[in-house]
């Protein structure tokens, strides 16, 4: 049966039976059990073996809860407050476990120690509290101011302090496993999370002129071309799929296919209260524009003759290819040599234009390149149908971009917002913007279709500043709130953790090898008292109401005339025992056997 204490508890004890039976033949009860190291060891591994486990488990829990909360992305305010929560929770149940297992450690060292050498009983009265910091400390002031000092003590004491220390790093390993992770605010669309709620989304009824919606058409057509311009200024981003356009990071104005001949606006929700629009959610509604076939002519003769406004000349370009001829009116002033000119040909206004139209959102839209006779190069024009698409995955009325707004788009690279004859009776809505050489939207050496394509990129530019610039309007949809994401280091948090439960680990294997010479009791005020009951028995029952010092110095007055006490062996009428005593047989190991 394994032994429970210096004095062997018994298991199967309950104040009956068997020993009340010799009680009532007159004959003396035996309280004795063996001592087999082996079995003392295996019992205080049993004991430790729960307290490492629930380090192991915390540690994963800790591990566990870290990597939920990264996987699961931005989490709102009331969650980082869960995590903080669970966190604490459990670096403070580790951080217990760790200092208990130390705890454990040295309540089995101070027998070794105890019955190593001889002390005064102050000094086994300290030893004995050798779990506490302080004690050790105080034990340590006192031998340093002693008469004699005890140098071997003070090692001891040395040693048992570099634990206490060892006990602290162990602590300080868990507080540093919370240095490698943080709950970091979000900044912008990456850091949202996001309900259902009423957003600011753009208003697209109209090209609006600071925050007005002008009902005259040359402010309209005029204002497209304008927030074209910028298309240039804005950042693009290349994408493949919409998947692409989707994901893309938020400050992507427009966004362009790896082809260049696709273009495409994503729009963007916002938080009524983020005035700075720093965290919009992304959308699924795209906007794209781009150019049908495109055909290139060749240029013949060039006439001269009256513009309709009487004052502009014009010139009156004839062009052809295999298939098709045809001329086209370019007031002088609107080209140039070596330069474009963009042509929208219709004379009704783009949102009502009917023999320019390829489609409700589509437009065919003209570029002259003209070249200066000393290059010997032959003028050309090109013609192109520029489709805008209606916007996908809308789900509110104030999403829809109208066809006048699409086709105003389609044709913006031309626009201008002046019509050609004012004098008439009604208004003729051609109109020409020239672009010079060196300029993006030059077309000089590029095919009909990449012609097509700066066209159709001019048009996705007017709509992405539509999309920037424009007032917004509060509708319902998914509303973004600045959330929290977890960021670990992970490398570090793991060899933490691996060291963290590795000390464990040796603390045990430590605290094992340091019991095994000796009996290790259970840790019960009742078997201390019972070691401590010779000694403390020279006072009687008096001294109750003394301190520590004077206690160890009535026993000590009281005693046998010996000073000194260790923990050990002492032979009586009943037996070998085990006492906290002065006459006891002191060795760095005990004999197994049975003891009284």
């Amino acid at each position: 049966m394994e032994p429970e204490g210096p004095y062997m508890e018994l298991d199967d004890f309950d104040g009956h039976s068997d020993q009340e039976a010799l009680h009532q033949h007159g004959e003396q009860p035996s309280y004795s059990r063996d001592f087999k190291p082996s079995e003392q060891t295996w019992r205080l591994l049993k004991e430790q073996a729960l307290r490492f486990a629930f380090t192991v488990v915390i540690v994963v829990l800790i591990i566990a809860t870290l990597k939920i909360y990264e996987s699961g992305g931005n989490v709102e305010h009331d969650d980082k407050f869960a995590f903080n929560a669970i966190i604490t929770v459990l670096n403070l149940a580790l951080g217990l476990n760790f200092l208990e297992a130390f705890k454990d450690m040295a309540k089995v060292l101070r027998w070794r120690v105890l019955a190593s050498r001889k002390f005064t009983v102050r000094e086994a009265d300290l030893i004995l509290g050798g779990e506490s910091l302080m004690k050790l400390m105080t034990l340590m002031w006192e031998l340093m101011w002693e008469s004699s000092k005890k140098p071997l003590t003070l090692f001891v004491c040395a040693i048992w302090v570099a634990l206490n220390l060892a006990s602290s790093l162990a602590q300080a390993s868990i507080a540093m496993v919370s240095l490698n992770y943080s709950m970091d605010s979000g900044t912008d669309s990456n850091g949202i999370t996001t309900s259902k709620g009423m957003v600011n989304a753009t208003k697209l009824d109209c090209y609006y002129d600071n925050g007005i919606c002008s009902t005259a058409p040359e402010t309209a057509q005029s204002q497209a071309h304008a927030f074209g311009e910028i298309t240039r200024a804005q950042r693009s981003c290349p994408y493949s799929s919409d998947d692409d356009i989707k994901s893309g990071p938020q400050n992507c104005s427009h966004f362009y296919s790896r082809d260049s001949l696709e273009f495409a606006v994503r729009y963007l929700d916002y938080n009524p209260r983020d005035s700075s629009h720093s965290h919009p959610f992304l959308t699924k509604r795209i906007v794209k524009a781009f150019p049908g076939e495109c055909y290139r002519y060749d240029v013949g003769p060039i006439d001269t003759a009256n513009g309709p406004d009487g004052i502009q000349e014009i010139w009156v370009v004839h062009f052809n290819n295999e298939t098709y001829n045809g001329s086209l009116p370019v007031p002088k002033p609107s080209a140039a040599f070596d330069s474009t000119t963009y042509v929208y040909n219709g004379s009704l206004k783009p949102q009502e234009a009917i023999a320019q139209v390829c489609g409700p959102r589509c437009l065919w839209i003209y570029a002259f390149q003209s070249y200066s006779p000393i290059t010997g190069r032959p003028n050309t024009m090109f013609q192109c149908p520029i489709n805008v698409t209606d916007v996908s995955n809308v789900n509110n009325s104030a999403h829809v971009l109208p066809n006048d707004n699409a086709r105003l788009a389609a044709a913006s690279i031309a626009l201008s917002g002046r019509y050609t004859n004012p004098n008439g009776p009604e208004k003729e809505w051609q109109q020409y913007q020239l672009y010079p050489h060196g300029s993006y939207w030059e077309t000089q050496g590029l095919s009909p279709q990449l012609v097509g394509a700066r066209m159709a990129e001019f048009a996705i530019g007017s709509l992405a500043a539509m999309a920037n610039l424009n007032p917004q309007i509060l509708i319902p949809g998914t509303l973004p709130t600045l959330g929290y994401h977890l960021s670990v280091q992970w490398n570090y948090v793991i060899a933490l953790a691996a060291c963290i439960v590795t000390a464990h680990c040796a603390l045990v294997a430590l605290m094992l090898w340091i019991a095994r010479p000796i009996v290790v009791g259970s840790d019960s005020n009742l078997v201390t008292a019972r070691l401590l009951h010779d000694l403390v028995g020279h006072l009687g029952g008096r001294g109750v109401l003394l301190d520590e010092k004077e206690t160890a110095k009535a026993i000590m007055r009281e005693g046998t005339g010996t000073e000194e006490v260790a923990f050990g062996i002492a032979q009586t009428d009943v037996g070998r025992v085990l006492q906290l005593g002065e006459h006891v047989e002191v060795g760095e190991k005990f004999p197994q056997g049975a003891y009284a």
